[in-house]
C-alpha cells in the first residue's frame, strides 16, 4: 500500500452545497473502520466490469480534531493500492497537489430541524445522526473546504443529490438563517467636514489631526466616564456602610431606651421581675404602646409605706411587733425594710436581730 505524506479532511460541520451538515460527533465511525474502504467519486462495484472502478485503497487512523479557519472535522490517513494502476494515478495526483479533496459518504439516522443548530446559509436541515459508509477521493468538492458529502440509503445505494436544493431526502428548515448583507454608507470628504466642524478641508493633514482631536476627545470623555462610574460606586458602597451603621447605632439606642423603661417599671413596682422579658419583648415590637400601658400602670406599695399611710390615717404611731405577727406582715416588712424590722424586733425581744 501507498501511504500518502499527507492527511485528509474527510468532512466538517460546515454548511455543504447541498445547503445542510453534519454533526461530527453525531457520525458513528464503527462500521467504517472495521471496512475502512477508500472509494474514486463514491463509484460501486456494480455492474459491468468494464465499467466499475474498484476501491482504490483505504482510509486509516480516523481522528476528530479541530483545524485552524476549518473548525471541527474528521481527518484520515489515505492508503492507496500499489497493485491497482489507477489507484497509483490517483495516488500520484494527491502527491503533487492535483487532486485534493476527500468526501463522507454518509446514511442518514437523524435530521434535526432545530433553529439553533443553523450555521449562516444553511437552508436544510442538520444531520445529527449519521452513519460513515465510505470515504472517496474526489475531483471537485461540495464546501468551502473543498470538500464533498453524499448520503446512502438504508439499503445503501447511493442517494442523487441536486446541487439547487430539491431533495426529498433532506428536511428543508421552513424558516432558515437568511443572511443579510449589510447596508453600505458612503461617507464624503465634504460630509465628513461638516460632522468634524471643518468648514472646508485643505489638506489630508488638517483632515487627520481633527479626525485625531475627535478621537482623544471620545478617550478623555470615555476615561471621564470610567471614573465618575468608579467614584459612584464607591460613594454607593459607603451609603451602603453607612446605613447599616445607622441601622446598627438605633438599634443599640432602642435597647437602652427599653432597658430604661422597663427596668424603672420594675423598680416603681409596676410590674414584677418575672415580667420584665415580656415587656422588652413588646416594646422591641412596639416601643409607644408598651410606653403608654406601663405609664397608666400604678405601682404596688411596700409594707412600710401602707404602715405609713395607715399610721398617718389613724392619727397613730407606728405598729408593734405584735400587731405586724398578728395581721401577717412580719414576712413582707422584713424584705421591704429591713431596718424597721431589726428595729422592731429588738423592741420586742430586747436583743439585736441576728440574719
Amino acid at each position: 500500500m501507498l501511504r500518502a505524506s499527507k492527511r485528509i479532511i474527510v468532512i466538517s460541520e460546515r454548511v455543504n452545497r447541498y445547503s445542510f451538515r453534519a454533526l461530527i460527533d453525531g457520525i458513528d465511525l464503527a462500521q467504517f473502520e472495521a471496512n475502512p474502504v477508500m472509494l474514486w467519486m463514491h463509484n460501486r462495484a456494480f455492474g459491468r466490469k468494464d465499467e466499475v472502478f474498484l476501491p482504490i485503497g483505504n482510509v486509516i487512523e480516523l481522528k476528530k480534531e479541530v483545524l485552524p479557519d476549518v473548525g471541527y472535522v474528521i481527518t484520515g490517513q489515505p492508503l492507496f493500492d500499489d497493485t491497482d494502476e489507477f489507484a497509483k494515478s490517483i495516488y500520484n495526483k494527491f502527491e503533487n497537489g492535483t487532486l485534493r479533496m476527500a468526501s463522507a459518504g454518509l446514511i442518514p439516522i437523524e435530521w434535526s430541524e432545530d433553529i439553533a443548530l443553523l450555521m449562516p446559509g444553511q437552508k436544510a436541515g442538520t444531520l445529527v445522526k449519521s452513519i460513515l459508509e465510505e470515504i472517496s477521493m474526489v475531483d471537485i468538492g461540495a464546501d468551502s473546504n473543498a470538500l464533498a458529502i453524499a448520503l446512502y440509503n438504508q439499503n445503501h445505494e447511493l442517494i442523487q443529490l441536486s446541487h439547487n436544493g430539491d431533495n426529498a431526502e433532506i428536511p428543508v428548515i421552513k424558516n432558515p438563517k437568511i443572511e443579510k448583507e449589510m447596508l453600505k454608507i458612503e461617507l464624503t470628504a465634504a460630509k465628513a467636514a461638516v460632522l468634524l466642524g471643518l468648514k472646508d478641508v485643505s489638506s489630508t493633514d488638517e483632515f487627520e489631526t481633527k479626525v485625531s482631536e475627535v478621537v482623544q476627545l471620545a478617550q478623555s470623555q470615555k476615561t471621564q466616564i470610567e471614573t465618575l462610574t468608579r467614584e459612584k460606586t464607591e460613594a454607593d458602597g459607603k451609603v451602603v456602610q453607612l446605613t447599616a451603621d445607622l441601622t446598627k447605632e438605633k438599634s443599640v439606642q432602642l435597647s437602652s431606651k427599653i432597658e430604661l423603661m422597663v427596668q424603672g417599671a420594675v423598680d416603681a413596682r409596676k410590674i414584677t421581675a418575672d415580667e420584665k422579658p415580656h415587656y422588652v419583648s413588646l416594646a422591641a415590637a412596639n416601643y409607644d404602646t408598651v410606653e403608654k400601658v406601663l405609664s397608666t400602670k400604678t405601682g404596688t406599695p411596700t409594707v412600710q409605706t401602707q404602715l405609713a399611710l395607715a399610721t398617718a390615717s389613724a392619727g397613730a404611731t407606728v405598729k408593734t411587733w405584735d400587731d405586724l405577727d398578728k395581721s401577717g406582715k412580719l414576712v413582707q416588712l422584713k424584705a421591704d425594710d429591713p431596718t424597721l424590722f431589726t428595729q422592731l424586733y429588738k423592741d420586742k425581744f430586747g436583743v439585736e436581730y441576728k440574719k
